[in-house]
């Protein structure tokens, strides 16, 4: 198959005097994701360099090349909404993790772990608008689907992480079913909230335009059919509040998955980090029961990583769950030991 985002990065030939020979390599680059490859020629050294020219045809080493190319390294570009909807569809859980250092090696590095998804963390972490399509490209580089925890559920940061690139949003502190509301129309352009009546509309929809999601235009009749209907939706539950109100907060039809904020709710209850309190397992708990109710996919996220409470969790029935910080995995391993002195 050849990779039609590629170009021919570099073309070079190098004297091989004492074997007689030229060597010629190119390099192709694919400018979707900088996944590459190579491909070299060997001359008579007697054919002398402008009959190498002469010889080699530049645009069947490129056409060579990019048979060779391998996106991303190798790393399957498939990991999309639309699979992580057919796990959760099968009752499996998706486990993504979260970024809070802004480097596209770092997001790239997360995403070739595993994970499913990678949110991109605008409320705690240093990213500014400029930086979030290096960094989703790193991260669909990396073979995940690019996520977004926006830092508040404004039309200004919808806009910025889905014009990015987004494949996901997760909406922190939403408390109510009007919050909610808000959050998801700005986040689908008009005529695409298919749940409303017929003739009943939004107040405010996602702003239309173009931008690198639908490659500044060229894309954008297939993206705002195909691929904008899809954006993944999370509502974060991090408040007690959000807790009275989550029957209203589920049966929003255009909702994909909760997530729980465990700091931030716990927090809320007046016992910040007391994740063994009585109190906040009963709220724990009822979340639960709220959801296997409503048929809602429960979610949370796992912080300090432990393989053993993930496992847990799962057992337990989440299905949409972050697992660590990029920041936390950071110090974890980068922590020096006690050598003894």
């Amino acid at each position: 198959m050849v990779i039609k985002s590629a170009a021919l990065l570099s073309f070079a030939w190098r004297k091989m005097a004492l074997d007689g020979q030229y060597e010629v390599s190119a390099v192709a680059l694919d400018s979707k994701c900088g996944g590459f490859a190579s491909i070299g020629f060997v001359f008579p050294l007697a054919a002398g360099p402008l009959a190498v020219l002469r010889t080699v045809d530049a645009g069947r080493i490129v056409e060579d090349v990019c048979r060779n190319l391998q996106p991303c390294g190798g790393m399957p570009l498939d990991m999309t909404v639309h699979e992580i909807r057919a796990r959760l569809a099968a009752d499996k859980a998706t486990v993504g993790t979260w970024l809070q250092l802004p480097s596209p090696d770092v997001a790239e590095l997360m995403a070739r772990a595993g994970y499913d998804w990678v949110a991109v963390d605008m409320e705690h972490g240093s990213f500014g608008r400029t930086g979030l399509p290096d960094v989703f490209r790193a991260i669909e580089c990396g073979g995940a689907a690019p996520f977004a925890r926006l830092g508040e559920a404004s039309k200004t940061q919808i806009k910025a992480a889905l014009e990015a690139g987004a494949q996901g949003l997760i909406f922190p502190m939403i408390e109510s079913r009007a919050q909610l509301d808000r959050a998801i129309d700005l986040s689908v352009y008009p005529g695409q909230d298919t749940w409303r009546a017929a003739g009943e509309t939004a107040p405010e929809y996602r702003g239309v335009g173009y931008c690198r999601a639908n490659v500044f235009g060229k894309n954008f009749d297939e993206y705002r059919a195909s691929r904008a209907p899809e954006i993944f939706l999370v509502a974060q539950i991090e408040h007690i509040r959000a807790v009275e109100n989550l029957e209203a907060i589920l049966a929003h039809p255009r909702l994909d998955a909760i997530m729980v904020g465990p700091y931030d709710l716990s927090g809320s209850m007046g016992l910040t980090g007391q994740f063994d309190h009585p109190d906040f397992k009963a709220a724990m708990a009822r979340i639960a029961q709220g959801c296997a109710k409503a048929g809602a996919r429960m979610g949370l996220h796992i912080v300090q990583p432990d393989p053993a409470e993930l496992a847990r969790q799962i057992a337990a029935g989440s299905r949409f769950i972050a697992y660590g910080i990029d920041s936390v995995f950071l110090w974890r391993a980068a922590e020096r030991p006690n050598s003894g002195e």
